[in-house]
């Protein structure tokens, strides 16, 4: 059985869609050998080619480009390109037009299509335009939660039994540092003295940034909160929100870290990881900061409760006094935080990317 897979996430800065796609590739090709798979990508942009450990075709063009071509000429045929496949899979949205192999299609996040105004339109538009007619080709779809596959049945009318949910999983690299040697690397990184509280993600509308700011502006804590990530859809909003609330001495915007052998560091350093995200097709910095041994507080939102199970404590993203009294409970009680700690070491260690790849391999077998 030959397998073709859409690389064109291997971008030397990856996306949520990129990590997806290395750390699958690299336990698919452990799992089944290199022979077994290749690689098609269309971009301008530079690849990440060591990272890419299966012969490919590149064709340079702007990925959004070679998007748009397939959904309005049904053509070329990705089973064309790449002579010999049984099976391609897409994994970021799009599945190209094919003309015997079979389809799969992983999707990670409806939210878009949920509420628009959380996305910028040039993002948006391109899939919400495709991605029903694109799932509703292919033989199989992936979800990465229960929570996303319930979207996939909602918003694009896909029948149940077409859809397997397959979870993601931290990168192995997320594991705790030593408190005290995490806080002196953040103060020498960050210039950070006090205590903190962590965010990290794009600063966008979806991640509810204003609300963990307006949040953290009641609670009675003597920390500092880290916000770490790039600006994103309406990130403007956030920073207004800062200077309105007088937190511009509280709260740290660090912008994109490119370095990412910071970010475990940065977990485990924390009092506490808060994400109260609107939605999430996954919510993979959630096991991210249990790994790290960082107590968890997340909103109750989509598939958050579904991936944090027990380990995390959860508010609506809605309230942002009970956020503020939720982040004085787990920062003033040691009994509250070192239970998350313990839960939350657990709960990361049910999801593997080996077991994400294992079963992903079945998918496709279902379809010979």
């Amino acid at each position: 059985m030959k397998i073709g897979i859409d690389l064109t996430p291997f971008t030397k800065i990856p996306t949520g869609v990129g990590q997806y796609t290395r750390h699958l590739l690299r336990e698919l090709v452990e799992l089944k050998g290199e022979d077994t798979f290749s690689g098609l990508a269309a971009s301008l942009r530079s690849l990440d080619k060591k990272a890419i450990p299966i012969h490919y075709s590149h064709i340079p063009i702007p990925s959004r480009l070679m998007y748009r071509i397939w959904a309005r000429l049904k053509r070329p045929y990705g089973d064309t390109l790449l002579r010999g496949i049984d099976v391609f899979h897409g994994v970021n949205y799009v599945l190209p037009p094919l003309k015997r192999a079979r389809g799969v299609l992983s999707i990670h996040d409806l939210g878009f299509l949920r509420k628009s105004e959380w996305f910028s339109p040039k993002i948006m538009k391109p899939f919400s335009r495709s991605i029903r007619e694109d799932a509703r080709r292919a033989d199989r779809v992936i979800a990465v939660s229960k929570s996303t596959r319930d979207d996939i049945i909602n918003y694009l009318g896909i029948p149940p039994e077409k859809i397997r949910v397959i979870y993601e999983a931290a990168d192995p690299f997320f594991k705790a540092v030593a408190k005290e040697e995490a806080a002196a690397i953040v103060h020498d990184s960050l210039g950070i003295t006090s205590p903190y509280l962590l965010f990290l993600g794009t600063v966008e509308a979806r991640k509810n940034v204003t609300g963990l700011l307006t949040a953290f502006s009641k609670a009675d804590i003597p920390h500092t909160l880290v916000v770490a990530g790039g600006p994103g859809w309406r990130s403007e909003e956030a920073f207004q929100l800062q200077d309105q609330l007088g937190l511009a001495e509280r709260v740290v915007f660090t912008g994109y870290l490119r370095d990412r052998m910071l970010l475990p560091i940065l977990y485990s350093g924390a009092d506490a990881f808060v994400f109260p995200s609107w939605h999430e097709g996954f919510g993979l910095p959630l096991l991210e900061a249990m790994a790290c041994n960082c107590p968890v507080i997340a909103s109750n939102a989509s598939s958050l409760p579904e991936i944090g199970g027990d380990a995390a404590i959860y508010v609506s993203p809605e309230n942002t006094d009970e956020l503020a009294r939720k982040m004085e409970l787990v920062t003033g009680d040691p009994r509250v935080s070192e239970s998350l700690r313990e839960k939350g070491a657990i709960r990361s260690r049910e999801f593997s990317w080996k077991k994400c790849a294992q079963e992903t391999w079945d998918c496709y077998e279902s379809l010979k």
